[in-house]
């Protein structure tokens, strides 16, 4: 087990602000454009939706070998579309700062707890999740996205220590944004 890597300063809380017409991808979640400082959609590469369809053609086909009749059709009109719409689910997730709160898919986590923020290329990712990885930490890892962020968190004095991530390490197609949103939380008390 290692430690978070502590090579970078902790999140500047007087940094500018970065409007919502700047988030990555040009994504837009609900509410106010006030209080959406970053948001990105961690999506599929495009070649995925072939690659897809064509593993789905493949599986369907071995139906034609077992059977004759309209029903070797049916494979088809439920492993091709089935197979896109994996694809498709993949892409679903995304990275959103907006109201002094990261969400991450469905877990969120208030800024304030966040003591810094560091961006990691593809080889440190991969590092920081593979064999040097905490397994307290939370990952939200996207194969297909190479660099992403250490969040290394604060210690809450109340919490049991073992039941508490000592960090979470993110999927980001932009690690410096996404670290300068976070940075425009609100202030640590």
């Amino acid at each position: 087990m290692t430690e978070p890597r502590t090579d970078q300063p902790p999140l500047d809380a007087d940094a500018p602000n970065r409007p919502a017409s700047e988030a990555a991808d040009g994504d837009q979640i609900g509410g106010p454009v006030d209080d959406v400082q970053y948001v990105e959609r961690l999506r599929t590469p495009l070649w995925w939706y072939p690659a897809a369809v064509l593993v789905g053609l493949l599986m369907a086909s071995e139906f034609l070998l077992a059977s004759s009749g309209w029903i070797t059709y049916l494979p088809f009109a439920v492993l091709v579309p089935g197979s896109v719409a994996l694809v498709w689910r993949l892409s679903s997730a995304t990275v959103a700062v907006s109201e002094g709160t990261l969400r991450i898919g469905d877990r969120s986590l208030p800024l304030t707890e966040i003591e810094r923020g560091i961006a990691l290329n593809p080889a440190q990712l991969r590092m920081l999740v593979g064999r040097h990885s905490d397994p307290l930490a939370f990952d939200f890892i996207r194969s297909w996205i190479g660099p992403g962020v250490q969040l290394v968190l604060r210690e809450a004095p109340t919490s049991d220590p073992a039941d508490r991530e000592p960090y979470w390490v993110l999927s980001t197609r932009h690690p410096d944004r996404l670290l300068a949103a976070l940075a425009t939380g609100p202030p640590a008390d």
